[in-house]
């Protein structure tokens, strides 16, 4: 009981807090997403418009709690009804919840589901976020020439240069708890963006490292339940091969010295459409298909306008055939619109694209 006495106690202080596109709203509220998106920012931000006496804040990444703590959490209620806010950071277990007005649980689990609750995501910045969090007041040029080498985590706008490496490892340290685990992590980040299979990562891990299948593949779900790696299957068609895309595009850039702006801009793409909760495909002749939407989206950073234009009407057969609405092709500066056969297509900046999205 002492331990929820200190917590109880324990004061919330005003922080520096950009505003995210998510906001807390419900009196019953699970939030999701990846370590390090900024859920805890979000939560303190709320606590610090409340009084000390409101609510109270257990988190359990900290060392010093454990899970017999919940044993004691209806009797603490009772005692201090005054309570109208319980709020489980990092929580990855289940267990009778007692009963209080408003409950938070922040999760990194995208598996966790309890009856009753409102479940909101929180990912690390898309680009327009981006855009807000980084206060140098840069042109567009600038800003995302910057986004494209630091990444999404919020945490790694504030890091010098000179340490952003080591402190983004330290960050991803958070994904894995030994050294085979981090070559898992290494072998999926080296593979970004390109149509591999699970088992040929697990043949690749295991030339240098021992490793059983099971183990493997218990890890690999969790990196997918975490939310850290993404599988993209392909329309119409099961197939072993899926597209790999990470959390974060700049992660591959961090584990090893491999160098591919191509295959980090398409995971850029990938990003802004899974954060806005699009359900997304691959096919032959492009990155993305959007089937809801009837939409196509191609990744062409660097290609001139006349190689785009004849790769669309290349093309123009299949996207009359899958009727679709939109065509997109996004780069990294041609940028041209025009309909043709009831397709509407548009060849835009990746900064244009993100912000209109």
């Amino acid at each position: 009981m002492n331990r929820l006495e200190i917590l109880y106690g324990d004061e919330v202080k005003k922080i520096a807090f950009n505003v995210r596109k998510v906001t807390l709203k419900g009196e019953k509220i699970i939030l999701k997403g990846p370590r390090h998106s900024g859920k805890t920012y979000l939560i303190l931000d709320l606590l610090s418009s409340r009084k000390k006496e409101k609510f109270l804040y257990i988190d359990f990444s900290d060392i010093r709690i454990d899970a017999s703590i919940v044993a004691y959490l209806e009797d603490f209620l009772k005692k201090y009804p005054q309570i109208e806010l319980l709020v489980l950071e990092n929580l990855d277990f289940a267990f009778p919840l007692p009963k209080c007005k408003e409950i938070i649980i922040t999760t990194g689990q995208k598996d966790f589901h309890l009856k009753g609750f409102d479940e909101i995501y929180l990912y690390p910045l898309d680009f327009e976020e981006f855009i807000a969090f980084d206060k140098r007041g840069l042109n567009i040029d600038a800003i995302f020439s910057s986004y494209a080498n630091i990444g999404t985590f919020p945490h790694m706008l504030g890091v010098s240069k000179l340490s952003f490496v080591q402190s983004f490892q330290h960050l991803l340290g958070s994904y894995y708890q030994t050294a085979v685990e981090l070559e898992v992590l290494k072998r999926y980040a080296l593979a970004q963006s390109t149509k591999v299979s699970v088992y040929s990562i697990f043949n690749a891990v295991k030339k240098s490292h021992k490793i059983s299948k099971d183990k493997f593949y218990e890890y690999t779900q969790k990196l997918q339940n975490e939310e850290v790696l993404f599988f993209v299957e392909k329309y119409g068609r099961k197939s072993r091969l899926k597209k790999l895309y990470m959390i974060d595009f700049a992660i591959r850039g961090v584990l090893s010295f491999e160098k591919d702006f191509i295959r980090r801009f398409e995971n850029m793409i990938f990003l802004e459409l899974y954060k806005r909760g699009l359900k997304i495909y691959f096919i032959d002749i492009a990155e993305f298909y959007l089937p809801k939407t009837d939409t196509v989206i191609v990744s062409l950073p660097f290609t001139m306008r006349n190689m785009i234009i004849d790769k669309l009407e290349r093309s123009r057969e299949v996207f009359e055939k899958m009727a679709l609405k939109h065509v997109y092709v996004i780069t990294m500066e041609v940028q041209e619109s025009f309909e043709k056969n009831g397709i509407s297509y548009e060849i835009m900046p990746f900064w244009n694209w993100a912000v209109q999205l």
